[in-house]
């Protein structure tokens, strides 16, 4: 019995310390002490949760001012910072074209001026003095990260001055919410797994308006929200000069949430997000637009414009980059952002900004641009940017895949905007916009020309973008790229060209067609989509590649409609069912073929249809429930969303 009860002993003194998650309460709104957020912070292990129960704890807000120096750098993994714990706090239901009513009962406030030097807050935690960090002293937090995977910020307003100040450097940049990453020779721990959600920025939570300074000019808004950049080696001697980037992270609504509504945020401000590398998601905002929905709060205009940055969101040095929607068919409707306008035309007043080749594999779906809740542009002109520099990125994709899954909720709308704009090299075969199904009203390009990338004539409209794609030797030069909607178009049928065709690999021409932008004085684009036909598919009569003739009976289109067409050379290739399983009405099966990794399931009780969406299929395979007696057929609908888009052809009036 004694050797039995020593063996017992040792088995359980070897055992590791077993550790639980905790719940810290910050009960204060002073900065330190006891009760306090820093206090809080301090006492932070892996896991923890910081909660809020602040006397009066019945629905006031409470304002919580930066320490001086800041608060502690926070370095613990799996934590959770939850200000709607705070009594009275809940967090938004409606959707993202509804006013958001979320009730915001903490505002953690820098409005003195009080920060966190970045680089010396992490370089003394580290104890190394890194040669190449990520942030500087000039960039200061009002909540700094460090290392920390999984941490989960959400249900504060943010409030700022613009620049803040510390004991290492004076007039830093604000930079309210920092995740910061190790060397890569230090250690792989790089912020992954970030995300804010349910968080307001620049506005009061009490009026529900602009915030401002107490000098009532300034906007209480910092020069960047949320800000995360990847950081080079220690020097380590043989070790590749390579830098470590964060990501994944998200801003907004996360993949598959459980209450997707609840983690919209709103940002006033002229720099939202600053980032580097990937995979990054930024899905579910307001930016530069009030909680209302329907009121523009924009930074090239409020105090003159002093306050304006780059963009509302940017990334560098970035890949896997998801704006919007993912059409994974969870929570697709609630996933785009709405995207204010920006009143003046330079060089900073754009939505999002793209920098530093090569940036791959870029999705922008599913969000508004220049319009508010209801639709309605905020009407301020073309001189509202969507996007800049897409000439550094390749395989982009602006609007639906058209793989069968929330095809129409992948589309982007777009009104009273200038389009893209390119730094200086343009798209090729290897870097090209795939852009279906959206819906563009007064869009235009640089040059004034034709959406989405001009019509192939100007050096700065179009021009290198289509000639580095295609061939454009040929009596009509460039223009032979554009698109024609032939003249023996009816309501019931469609024919034209798709301009010169493309060889190996683009050899799919696939031809989208819209309800044209009535306004005679708006360069030719789509607003409304109706049908997508593909050249030399069985339902095309003309057997010329490159020529087609399409049924359009059934799409509704009534004479005098106006319509244009676009064109995407896209490399994907249909796909193809593989293995068919059955038990009971259980369904498994799998795909191969086509772009992937989601495709839209479709199923018919016969072989001729017609057929319906069932299910999506995640990486080439699904498992479904199929009621269906006694037999289904099923079909996998693949995306195309790999290729170049044409122009749109001349606007065409159906007689």
């Amino acid at each position: 019995m004694k050797v039995l009860h020593s063996i017992t002993l040792i088995g359980l003194l070897a055992l590791p310390p077993i550790t639980r998650a905790a719940t810290i309460t910050v009960s204060t709104d002073v900065a330190t002490g006891p009760g306090s957020l820093t206090a809080a912070i301090l006492a932070l292990h892996d896991g923890d949760t910081i909660a809020f129960h602040i006397p009066p704890d019945s629905g006031e807000v409470h304002y919580i001012k930066t320490p001086p120096d800041g608060y502690p750098l926070i370095t613990k993994n799996n934590i959770t910072i939850d200000g709607y714990t705070q009594g009275g706090a809940a967090s938004n239901t409606a959707s993202i074209h509804a006013a958001n009513n979320a009730a915001i009962k903490i505002a953690l406030t820098s409005t003195n001026g009080n920060a966190l030097s970045m680089y010396s807050a992490c370089t003394n935690f580290a104890g190394i003095d890194y040669p190449n960090f990520g942030f500087g002293d000039g960039e200061q937090a009002l909540l700094g990260f460090f290392r920390a995977s999984n941490a989960w910020v959400k249900g504060f307003a943010f409030l700022s001055s613009y620049q803040t100040s510390t004991s290492q450097q004076a007039g830093g940049d604000s930079k309210t919410i920092c995740f910061a990453v190790d060397a890569p020779d230090v250690s792989t721990q790089a912020c992954q797994g970030f995300h804010v959600s349910g968080c307001w920025f620049g506005v009061d939570p009490v009026t529900r308006q602009v915030a401002y300074m107490p000098n009532g000019t300034d906007v209480a808004t910092p020069t960047i929200c949320i800000a995360t950049y990847g950081t080079g080696t220690n020097g380590t001697p043989g070790f590749p000069n390579i830098e470590l980037f964060p990501g994944p992270g998200t801003i907004g609504v996360a993949a598959g949430s459980p209450n997707p509504r609840a983690e919209f945020n709103v940002f006033v401000t002229g720099y939202g997000f600053d980032s580097q590398g990937g995979p990054l998601r930024v899905s579910g905002n307001f930016w530069g637009v009030l909680p209302d929905g329907t009121t523009l709060a924009d930074m090239t205009s409020l105090n003159g414009g002093a306050e304006q940055g780059d963009a509302f969101a940017e990334f560098g040095d970035s890949h896997d980059i998801l704006v919007g929607t993912d059409g994974d068919g969870v929570n697709d409707a609630d996933e785009g952002n709405l995207f204010g306008a920006l009143s003046e035309s330079m060089a900073q007043g754009v939505s999002l900004y793209f920098y530093s080749a090569p940036e791959t594999n870029i999705v922008v779906a599913g969000n508004t641009f220049g319009v508010d809740i209801h639709g309605k542009s905020f009407g301020v002109g073309t001189a509202n940017k969507i996007a800049h520099s897409f000439d550094n990125v390749s395989t982009v994709r602006f609007g639906s895949d058209f793989n069968g899954v929330s095809d129409a909720l992948k589309a982007n709308t777009g009104s009273d905007s200038e389009l893209f704009d390119f730094d200086s090299t343009s798209p090729t075969k290897t870097r090209c916009i795939s852009m279906r199904g959206n819906s563009l009203t007064n869009t235009t390009t640089v040059d004034g020309s034709r959406p989405p990338l001009g019509d192939g004539q100007a050096t700065a409209d179009g021009l290198d973008v289509y000639t580095n794609f295609v061939d454009v030797s040929g009596v009509n030069g460039t223009l032979d790229i554009i698109p024609v909607i032939g003249a023996g178009t009816t309501a019931t049928s469609m024919t034209g060209t798709c301009g010169k065709p493309l060889g190996a690999p683009y050899t799919r021409l696939i031809v989208d067609l819209y309800v044209a932008d009535p306004d005679p004085a708006a360069p030719p684009q789509g607003m409304k989509w109706l049908a997508s036909f593909t050249d030399n598919s069985a339902a095309d009569s003309n057997p010329a590649v490159g020529a087609f003739t399409f049924s359009t009976a059934g799409l509704g289109i009534a004479s005098g409609t106006k319509v244009t067409i676009a064109v995407t050379y896209s490399s994907d290739t249909q796909p193809t069912i593989g293995s068919i399983k059955r038990a009971g009405n259980q369904t498994t099966l799998s795909v191969t073929g086509g772009a992937g990794p989601t495709y839209g399931i479709q199923k018919s009780s016969t072989v001729n249809g017609p057929y319906t969406f069932i299910t999506a299929a995640a990486g080439g395979s699904a498992v479904f429930t199929d009621d269906n007696s006694p037999a289904s057929f099923y079909r996998a609908t693949g995306a195309s969303a790999t290729g170049q888009t044409s122009p749109f052809s001349d606007v065409f009036t159906i007689p």
